[in-house]
């Protein structure tokens, strides 16, 4: 009976634990990334000891106050051979150690082996047991998730054949490669944009973005922007529910409520939706380096996509501790995009090869495989082995491997011809398919460009036509249908260029670019950016607009941040909008204005204007909208004044 008691007693005394738990990227069939401290983390009783057992290693930690626990294990070898982990009472069976990649972006990295004959063909053959593979199911959040219903793999045909093309690929060259395990981690949603990949924190980090990140922030929930916005907004019902009570009173009419601030919606096309629902729950995994293919979805706006991968790429780094995570991406191929312009997308590409100016990123160029009917071109294995390129050189000790195509180095006039040297072309420079070189064209003093003719001559190309005795500027595969033949001796292609584009050498640089600006009648509906952001696209962000109030002048001043001499201002206006009559001023102190022209534009065109004048100081440049055309142009009421871009010049 003693014993029966004590025992009791100690029953009561002893504390029942609740079992440790790991997050799901922790599952059986799991790679670890090797050479590199790996995070192991998870959930437990408040104050509970855990201890994580692995290769020989044994760490302990005790869950904080709010259960949450990790210990880091220090680099681990490669190893195929299956070992078990052990956190506390759960083991995870299984686990190799080797390299680990994560691959996201939009349908092209999303599209399955199954999807298309070659890819297809392969399946029967995907058995490959060092080889693991995990999908992140499609889905959305507001806030950052920890956890997302996710397991890991081995490459079988039925593993493989719902899985990423690409992700399979890159995965099954490096470990063919490397002789180690490997893992892919997918983590991607077709038709989406770079901005729901992206962290709030991410945006933070970009200067060029700040309109946009306030934006979202204003109307993101939880955010201090938010509540400040909506408590003002409370304020202003108990002030107008009194007001409304007095008219009710007074028998007058009651005023209208104030309107409601917007929220962001929950959908994959909300920024930071897909960070918080997708990324997130990855955080803080260990893996190599990220593959990136996507920009479809963002193709129409220019420079402003370099800003947001900077932003991509300072969340992910900052989240997952690496400040040089490898960032290999692929430029978008050729497409018909509807009855777009045709420089829409040469001009994005130029966006993408700025990206390489980031550290540590890599592109992949494939204008030579893509297909123009189809969005999703077929050859993903080609795709897959070019990103690889990258990995193996960067990362994996092949110094031997040049894995750019060639790029556009400088231009200068020879007599009727230009010459144009290409970086990455050491072993010289050679037509695909043997045919003459394809979609070169040179232009003189009036910027008209003609079709001309291209040879090799070694690490350059001569450019000349008939047509053009005197050349001034040349352009290569300057347009979305371009699927053109120079390639480098290691076959990998040239990415398009445009000697006088983004900057145009007879023009120089654009002073009002990433400038600021005040609105007198600012848009309270998203169109309050864009102005200077280097993108011509016709919807916000990167299209600004005046509020639609019908009192008509109205301007927007910008401000160039100090005094400069400039003789030339670029308006341009989008095909949406009613906006006629603007009229450009400039001013040194911001209040005296001195107007130097005036355009009167279209209605539904996009349209740009240039007006020019004798050099002159001018710290502030005031666009002034005199009035508008009657008609309306994309449903929108014709009060609105809509402005894509403002540039400003001192020419040559």
């Amino acid at each position: 009976m003693k014993l029966l008691l004590l025992c009791a007693c100690l029953a009561v005394l002893t504390p029942t634990h609740a079992a440790v738990k790991l997050p799901s990227i922790f599952t059986d069939h799991m790679v670890l990334q090797r050479d590199l401290p790996v995070p192991v983390w998870g959930k437990a009783t408040p104050g509970e000891d855990v201890t994580v057992e692995f290769a020989g290693q044994k760490k302990s930690t005790k869950a904080d106050p709010s259960g949450r626990w990790m210990v880091k294990l220090d680099p681990l070898t490669a190893n195929a051979e299956p070992q078990s982990l052990k956190a506390g009472n759960v083991t995870i069976q299984d686990v190799l150690v080797g390299e680990v990649w994560l691959a996201s972006g939009q349908s092209n990295m999303e599209w399955e082996m199954q999807m298309k004959p070659d890819t297809a063909a392969d399946i029967p053959n995907a058995t490959h047991p060092n080889l693991r593979l995990i999908e992140v199911p499609k889905t959305v959040a507001l806030s950052p998730q920890d956890e997302v219903p996710i397991a890991w793999a081995r490459s079988t045909p039925e593993s493989a054949a719902s899985f990423s093309a690409i992700g399979y690929y890159f995965g099954l060259r490096l470990q063919e490669e490397l002789k180690v395990p490997v893992g892919i981690i997918l983590s991607a949603w077709g038709g989406t944009r770079i901005e729901p990949w992206t962290s709030i924190e991410g945006f933070d980090a970009v200067p060029a973005l700040k309109d946009f990140t306030s934006d979202v922030r204003s109307k993101l929930p939880g955010s201090d922007a938010y509540r400040s916005t909506n408590e003002a907004y409370l304020t202003a019902i108990e002030t107008w529910t009194q007001a409304a009570r007095t008219a009710l009173a007074q028998k007058q009419v009651v005023p209208p409520m104030p309107a409601q601030p917007a929220s962001l919606p929950l959908n994959q096309g909300t920024p930071t939706s897909l960070y918080n629902a997708m990324i997130h729950p990855l955080v803080p995994f260990a893996f190599r380096g990220a593959i990136w293919y996507q920009g479809e979805s963002n193709h129409n706006e220019g420079f402003a996509y370099t800003e947001k991968t900077k932003a991509l790429l300072a969340s992910w780094r900052s989240v997952f501790q690496q400040p040089d995570l490898p960032f290999y991406f692929v430029q978008i191929a050729p497409w018909q995009y509807g009855a777009e312009d045709v420089e829409i997308l040469p001009q994005f590409w130029q966006a993408q090869r700025e990206c390489l100016n980031i550290p540590h990123t890599g592109m992949a160029t494939i204008s030579d495989i893509g297909e123009i009917p189809d969005i999703h071109p077929a050859h993903k294995k080609e795709v897959a082995r070019r990103l690889s390129l990258w990995a193996l050189a960067k990362n994996y000790g092949h110094s031997e491997i040049d894995p750019n195509g060639p790029l556009y180095a400088s231009h200068a006039t020879e007599g009727s011809a230009i010459r144009v040297k290409f970086d990455h072309a050491a072993n010289g420079l050679a037509s695909r398919d043997g045919k003459p070189l394809t979609h070169f064209e040179i232009a003189g003093k009036d910027g008209i460009f003609h079709p001309a003719e291209a040879k090799t001559d070694g690490s350059s190309i001569l450019i000349s036509a008939a047509t053009v005795p005197e050349p001034r500027r040349a352009r290569f595969a300057w347009s979305k249908l371009a699927i053109a033949n120079l390639m480098n001796k290691d076959g990998l292609p040239a990415t398009a260029f445009h000697t006088h584009w983004p900057v145009d050498t007879d023009l120089g640089d654009n002073l009002a670019y990433g400038c600021t600006w005040e609105s007198s009648d600012k848009n309270t509906y998203g169109w309050d950016t864009g102005l200077t952001d280097g993108s011509l696209m016709e919807s916000p962000p990167n299209c600004y607009a005046t509020s639609n109030s019908d009192t008509f002048p109205k301007h927007v001043t910008i401000d160039l941040k100090q005094a400069k001499p400039i003789n030339l201002v670029r308006v341009s206006v989008p095909n949406v909008g009613s906006t006629k009559t603007v009229a450009v001023s400039i001013s040194t102190d911001g209040k005296t204005f001195h107007e130097v022209g005036k355009h009167v534009f279209s209605l539904a065109k996009t349209e740009s204007a240039g007006l020019t004048f004798p050099d002159a100081e001018a710290r502030y440049i005031r666009i002034t909208y005199l009035d508008h055309h009657d008609k309306l142009s994309g449903e929108y009421p014709n009060t609105f004044a809509f402005t894509t871009e403002v540039e400003a010049y001192l020419t040559k």
